[in-house]
């Protein structure tokens, strides 16, 4: 790891040589340094990082030699931050070509990735390469430099000791309407007629991140960084503070990936918001042709919504408008407005200013849950086993096996990215199909539970209820939800079509 990601070696390059704290080789076997390597690098900028002027020089200290003839490159994003990736040959070794990504990282700072193979090699090289890249995962909280050393010096001695036998990457996963799939969950139910399993299978939508790729068009579907919506369509609480975003789905690129899939909408945006203690959901849906705002997320943001939040939440409810008090060392000024929302601007003193000193920004209502990173969310087809009736099966009958059933469904998320070899087994998201919560409760049961407390008396039977999202924890974005793990968002079926959303709900786990 980094000080600001993690990576994984991809299956091919598991040598991993640190050069240095933050500096890294991956070779494919030990002693292979004249073959193919990918490289990583993260380190602090002399100056601000100019990703066109500044990667003819990153790259000719990452691969230690110079490109002849120049770079061709194209503009990409990692976590949503701008990218750069090139393409050339390296002056000292006529058949030996290179790619580097170069990324404006967090705090400035910067982030190479690289790839040198000879040009027969180039092929596989740049397979693992991309691998790479869509494995990486952003680290929600800072490491120290002594934690870094500490790992580079236990990375070396282990692998001075010997290196583990890779054999690569498995390419025979079936796809996820193989019926072989179908097979090991009859087996893992003690039965050898699969069709035994058709009845406890749903059509479900995977939504796989991606956090590395060419800049996204405003309402792709992704999850974490600042959603895309029209102006003033972002919700807040009474102060007027932003609630933080946690996920879009474009409903469009669902149905075209998967087909109609009933009780969705075929088209619209659908932005999810996450707040407060208990977590607390707000569902906004853009109707298809409205014209929608960027609305980025900055570490600069994100710092002075901390400050945002301190200054509201000390804030005496019998407060007058006005400006509030202003001291050396505030991180924000604010003002109590005529309605009761707090309007709030950057510290006017550069030296505490986290922006631009004296511009107004709107903060968010609650920093836990918002992250800078994002990562695209691709829809793929899939489908979505009931666990809760398969366990109950088991366990009633007395055949089968539990362990078998769980590996079986772990190793069916691989079967989502089968068609798309380039990826390592991402985090992938869920929506539609069956709602098992971790504590080994059916979503829908717990919905209608919430609902008739809520006097939603046409909610109370749990087939009123679908999964509309399920969000798994170990986003790549680094967000994290405490001891909630996952987030499970149902909603009811009938207000889906009706394009209601008012009535959803957010259960943790």
């Amino acid at each position: 790891m980094t000080r600001d990601f993690v990576f994984m070696p991809p299956p091919a390059f598991q040598d991993v040589v640190a050069h240095a704290p933050e500096r890294f080789e991956l070779r494919p076997s030990a002693g292979s340094a004249g073959r193919s390597a990918l490289f990583v690098l993260a380190q602090d900028a002399a100056g601000r990082l100019d990703l066109d002027a500044d990667l003819a020089a990153v790259a000719t200290d990452l691969f230690g030699a110079p490109v002849s003839g120049g770079w061709r490159t194209e503009a990409m994003q990692l976590f949503g931050r701008p990218a750069r990736r090139g393409w050339g040959s390296l002056a000292s070794a006529g058949s030996e070509v290179v790619e580097m990504t170069l990324v404006q990282g967090k705090g400035g700072r910067i982030w190479a990735f690289g790839l040198r193979a000879l040009a027969e090699d180039h092929t596989p090289a740049a397979r693992a390469y991309e691998q790479l890249l869509q494995g990486l995962q952003e680290r929600s909280s800072p490491v120290s430099a002594a934690l870094l050393q500490s790992q580079f010096d236990g990375r070396e001695r282990k692998r001075l000791a010997g290196l583990e036998a890779v054999t690569g990457v498995d390419d025979g996963v079936p796809g996820p309407f193989d019926l072989a799939w179908d097979r090991r969950y009859a087996a893992a139910l003690g039965e050898d007629d699969h069709s035994v399993v058709a009845p406890l299978m749903t059509e479900a939508v995977a939504l796989v991140e991606e956090p590395y790729g060419p800049p996204l068009p405003l309402g792709t579907s992704r999850i974490g960084g600042g959603p895309d919506l029209p102006p003033g369509a972002w919700p807040a609480d009474g102060r007027g503070m932003r609630h933080p975003f946690l996920m879009q789905i474009d409903l469009s690129e669902v149905a075209a990936a998967c087909g109609p899939l009933s009780p969705l909408p075929p088209s619209g945006l659908l932005s999810f918001f996450v707040h407060g203690d208990s977590l607390s959901l707000n569902t906004v849906f853009t109707p298809p042709g409205v014209e929608l705002v960027a609305h980025p997320l900055t570490e600069a943001l994100l710092d002075a919504s901390h400050a945002a939040i301190a200054v509201a939440d000390n804030l005496p409810p019998s407060t007058l408008p006005g400006p509030l008090p202003h001291e050396e060392g505030d991180y924000v000024t604010a003002e109590v407005k005529d309605d009761g929302t707090l309007r709030f601007a950057h510290s006017p003193d550069p030296a505490w200013a986290y922006g631009v000193p004296g511009e107004l920004f709107d903060a968010l209502s609650d920093d836990r849950f918002a992250t800078v990173a994002t990562a695209r969310l691709r829809p793929a087809r899939a489908r979505s086993i009931d666990l809760l009736a398969a366990e109950r099966r088991i366990e009633s009958s007395g055949l089968g096996s539990l362990d078998d059933l769980h590996e079986a469904h772990d190793a069916s998320l691989r079967a989502v990215t089968s068609g798309h070899p380039d990826l390592t087994l991402p985090q992938i998201h869920q929506m539609l199909g069956h709602a098992a919560l971790a504590d080994g409760w059916d979503g829908r049961v717990v919905a209608a539970e919430q609902a008739r407390e809520r006097g939603h008396a046409d909610l109370g039977d749990p087939d009123a209820w679908i999964l509309l999202v399920r969000v798994n924890a170990g986003s790549v974005t680094g967000r994290e939800f405490w001891d909630a793990l996952d987030l499970t968002i149902m909603a009811p079926r009938a207000d889906v079509p009706a394009r209601r959303w008012d009535r959803c709900l957010l259960l943790p786990g």
